[in-house]
C-alpha cells in the first residue's frame, strides 16, 4: 500500500458522507505496499480503511469486491467492503474508484517465528479449499510468459552478471514446466505486509488484487520468500512450519513434493524481476515504497545451490 492520489478533509468528509459510518473524526496515508492508495479513517463509528484503485480496470474491480465478499461468507479473516447508502461498494474519489473496508485487528509481524510460518501456512491452504470451485475469471500471468514480460522491461537496464543468472533461471523454468500440479485461486501476494497478526493468531489476511488462477503450490512458494528467511538467509525450520501449517488441511500431491524446489526458484525469480522494474520504473506518489529487489536474488541463489546438491 502507498499513496499516490492525495485527498483532502473536505474530500474524505463529502466521500464518507454517503456511507452510515459516523462522523469522519481525522484519517492517515498507509505507507505499506506498492500499489493502491490507502488511508486509515477514524469516524465516531469504528475503524476503516479507504482504498482508492490505481491501476486495476473499472470492469474488474467488481469481480474482486464479489471475491472478498465470498471469502468473508466463508468465514476467512479478510476485509470485505462496506456498502454505501445505495448498496454500491464502488464510488469515485478523484475520478478513482474507492472503497470503504472496516479495519481488521492486528498488526503485521516484521519477524516471523515458527508459529506464523504454520499459521500462514494453514490460512493459505484454507483459502484453496474455499475457493476451488470459485469461478473467478480475470486472468493474470503468474508463470513462466508473466516473468519473461518483466524481464523485458529491464532486461537493458541490468548488470552482466545479473543477466547471467536470470537467463540461466529461465531456461531452468522453461525446461521444468509446471503443468500438471492443482491450481485454483491464489492470493500471488501473501507477504507480510498483508497479514495481520493479533498475538500469535492471525487476524488478517489482505490485498487480494494480484490473485488470480495459478498453482496451488506457488502460492505457498511465494509466502516462503518472505516468511522463510532471516535477513535473506533461508531458514529451513520455517520452510519446514509453513509446509506442516498448509498440509494440516491440505497435504501436498507428489508431483508437488517434487516441483517444491523448482516452485521456490520460480517466486523468487517473480519477486525479484518485480521488484526490479520497481525500482527501476518507479510511479510517482505522495507517499511511495520501492523495496529491495536484491533479498530475492539472494533467495534465488541460495534455493539454486540447494537445488544442485538436492
Amino acid at each position: 500500500m502507498s499513496v499516490y492520489s492525495v485527498v483532502s478533509p473536505a474530500q474524505i468528509n463529502a466521500f464518507f458522507s454517503h456511507y452510515p459510518l459516523g462522523r469522519v473524526l481525522g484519517f492517515s496515508g498507509i505507507t505499506d505496499g506498492i500499489d493502491n492508495t490507502n488511508y486509515w479513517v477514524s469516524t465516531s463509528e469504528g475503524e476503516f480503511v479507504l482504498t482508492v484503485f490505481e491501476s486495476i480496470s473499472a470492469s474488474d474491480l467488481p469481480h474482486f469486491m464479489d471475491l472478498l465478499g465470498h471469502l468473508a461468507a466463508q468465514g476467512l479473516p479478510c476485509p470485505y467492503p462496506l456498502p454505501d447508502r445505495q448498496a454500491q461498494h464502488l464510488r469515485l474519489l478523484n475520478h478513482k474508484h474507492a472503497a470503504v473496508f472496516r479495519r481488521c485487528p492486528g498488526r503485521a509481524v516484521l519477524k516471523p517465528g515458527m508459529t506464523h510460518c504454520r499459521q500462514i501456512g494453514w490460512h493459505l491452504a484454507r483459502l484453496h479449499q474455499h475457493t476451488q470451485d470459485y469461478g473467478f475469471p480475470i486472468a493474470r500471468n503468474h508463470d513462466l510468459p508473466g516473468y519473461l514480460h518483466l524481464f523485458a522491461k529491464i532486461a537493458g537496464q541490468l548488470a552482466a552478471a545479473d543477466l547471467a543468472v536470470i537467463h540461466e533461471e529461465l531456461a531452468f523454468q522453461a525446461a521444468n514446466s509446471h503443468a500438471g500440479l492443482p491450481t485454483g485461486l491464489i492470493h500471488a501476494d501473501p507477504f507480510r505486509d498483508n497479514v495481520l497478526f493479533v498475538g500469535d493468531k492471525l487476524s488478517g489476511l489482505l490485498d487480494f488484487y494480484s490473485a488470480g488462477k495459478g498453482v496451488l503450490l506457488l502460492d505457498l512458494a511465494i509466502a516462503a520468500a518472505d516468511w522463510c528467511h532471516d535477513d535473506g538467509i533461508v531458514n529451513g525450520a520455517k520452510l519446514a512450519a509453513l509446509l506442516a501449517g498448509y498440509e494440516t488441511l491440505r497435504p501436498l500431491h507428489t508431483l508437488e513434493r517434487r516441483l517444491w524446489p523448482t516452485l521456490l526458484r520460480a517466486a523468487a525469480l517473480r519477486f525479484w524481476l518485480s521488484r526490479l522494474v520497481h525500482q527501476l520504473h518507479p510511479r510517482s506518489g505522495a507517499i511511495t515504497q520501492n523495496k529491495d529487489p536484491g533479498v530475492f536474488r539472494q533467495l534465488l541463489c541460495q534455493y539454486r545451490q540447494a537445488h544442485r546438491y538436492s
